[in-house]
């Protein structure tokens, strides 16, 4: 009896655990699904500027990373400040830094006010 008891108890734990792991915010959510189309348009600019530059084309890309501004809610009081990549590419984004990163994020239903450029 004092056996079935403790493996009862056990997994009673392991669920409440695993279920509270999984639980994301719809913050959290948006943030994951930005940061990830952010990952993916980086890539992509990288990719056309090396095939770019592979043609004999002159160019320059830098990557570095944009604030994500979370504001205030239930859980947090403050603004939280979290990042996503950024690429610019001198040749694909003609003269405006960073336009063909954000017409890519911007396709992907990803550029939303929360970026902080």
């Amino acid at each position: 009896m004092f056996q079935k008891m403790c493996v009862a108890t056990l997994a009673c734990f392991a669920v409440v655990s695993c279920s509270s792991q999984g639980y994301l915010s719809p913050q959290e959510k948006k943030y994951q699904r930005v940061d990830a189309a952010a990952h993916q348009c980086s890539e992509e600019v990288k990719e056309k500027t090396i095939n770019l530059v592979a043609k004999g084309k002159s160019t320059h890309s830098r990557w570095t990373t944009v604030k994500y501004v979370l504001p205030p809610d239930e859980e947090f009081t403050t603004q939280r400040v979290r990042v996503v990549e950024y690429r610019t590419s001198t040749i694909l984004d003609d003269g405006d830094p960073g336009r063909a990163w954000k017409a890519c994020m911007h396709s992907k239903d990803a550029l939303v006010p929360e970026l902080a450029f």
